[in-house]
């Protein structure tokens, strides 16, 4: 048996870049010689194993066969008698083809990837890269990290990337398997070159339909991009890179129409429950939605109801908690109509109003003899009331 190391770890070392992880492939392995080795098999659909020390991963040499659509179509082959030159070319990228013999230390690079790395090109390893679709986001991951060491995509893999979108595979992967991908790209890569690219090849059409808006306008484009590169130069966290994207469904951020940014809290809400993102940040803009139509046809003399109906769509009578944990959430998010003052004024004061009233509780309605709807009917009248002395006592000005 023997051991290489390869893929981004030898990338890396080579653009003098901290490397974080090693991975190592076996050539001439199989389970048995590893366990008697000790390697420590983890559970994985390829014969993966940790080293008993260091516990770096090491992989059996493969060959992958694609046998159906989508990124899942393949069968692989572990045989001991797969060869390093035969493991490397089912490899994505050239960059990523390079093996190192650590003991004689000799670079193995049969598909010329150092060649590419000094002259920062971006190219498929072989014909094989447009079998599987989930190369197209990890290209444009790539691009995004790599493009300020001065990367470009080689016009042939570029090419392939279009073949792989005409060739309908894109719709074989599941919208949780696109979102991990994205997720990855948020944290640590440009954000905006990732879609940019994913655009160039006409992927986004297919994979993120709700962005295809932004990339028809210039104006909105330099905003996007502006918006993507504070995100990376400052490192906010991933809730916060969240937020800040959904703001940019349909160009709303954009623009001064309240209508328009409403519409754009139920498509942000769509969005979560389609990629089996946070339920949390979901319901979230679904209160908020809820909230904001209401507000647009409230009447002043209303106001009293407009806060009980807050306060119910919230569920903070059974979930207090719900109340500091919208109130955080909206001062994240920053969509033109919550500049609004009657919205504002409803923000100030919604935590004073929840206090007077939260003491009203249905036992206190069931002691005095109501049943049925009527409890909720005589909640809603107690809470109005003391809604109405409050607001009457503070001299509160409702202005729209």
């Amino acid at each position: 048996m023997k051991f290489y190391l390869v893929g981004g770890a030898i990338r890396d070392k080579l653009l003098g870049i901290k490397v974080r992880d090693n991975d190592w492939v076996v050539v001439g392995g199989n389970y048995y010689k590893m366990i008697n080795l000790g390697f420590i098999p983890i559970k994985s659909s390829f014969p993966v194993f940790l080293h008993p020390i260091s516990y770096e991963e090491y992989t059996l040499a493969r060959k992958d066969i694609k046998i159906n659509k989508g990124y899942k179509g393949f069968i692989c082959n572990f045989s001991s008698k797969i060869t390093l030159k035969e493991d490397l070319y089912r490899r994505d990228l050239t960059i990523n083809s390079i093996a190192y013999d650590i003991n004689n230390n000799i670079y193995y690079d049969p598909y010329k990837g150092i060649r590419d790395i000094k002259n920062r090109i971006i190219r498929n390893t072989s014909i094989y890269f447009s079998e599987d679709p989930l190369r197209v986001l990890r290209l444009s991951k790539f691009y995004s990290f790599y493009y300020k060491f001065g990367f470009l995509v080689h016009k042939k893999t570029f090419n392939l990337l279009f073949s792989i979108v005409n060739s309908g595979e894109l719709y074989f992967l599941t919208p949780q398997r696109i979102w991990l991908e994205t997720k990855k790209v948020i944290l640590k890569c440009n954000l905006f070159l990732y879609f940019y690219l994913l655009n160039k090849c006409n992927a986004i059409n297919i994979i993120y339909p709700e962005l295809i808006n932004v990339f028809k306008n210039k104006n909105i484009l330099y905003y996007f991009n502006l918006i993507f590169d504070n995100l990376y130069n400052y490192k906010l966290k991933l809730e916060t890179n969240l937020f800040v994207l959904f703001c940019f469904f349909d160009c709303s951020i954009l623009s001064k129409k309240f209508f328009s940014n409403l519409n754009i809290l139920n498509k942000i809400y769509f969005f979560c429950k389609k990629y089996n993102l946070s339920k949390k940040i979901s319901i979230l803009f679904k209160y908020l939605y809820y909230i904001l139509k209401k507000i647009i046809f409230f009447k002043k003399k209303n106001i009293c109801k407009l806060f009980i109906y807050i306060l119910n769509i919230l569920d903070v009578w059974r979930k207090p908690l719900n109340l500091n944990i919208f109130l955080k959430f909206i001062k994240k998010i920053k969509l033109c109509f919550l500049k609004k003052k009657i919205f504002l004024i409803i923000i100030k004061y919604l935590p004073d109003i929840f206090y007077i009233t939260k003491n009203i509780k249905n036992k206190f309605i069931i002691n005095l003899g109501y049943k049925g709807d009527k409890i909720k009917y005589k909640l809603n009248i107690l809470r109005y009331k003391k809604i109405y002395f409050y607001i009457r006592n503070k001299n509160i000005k409702i202005i729209r």
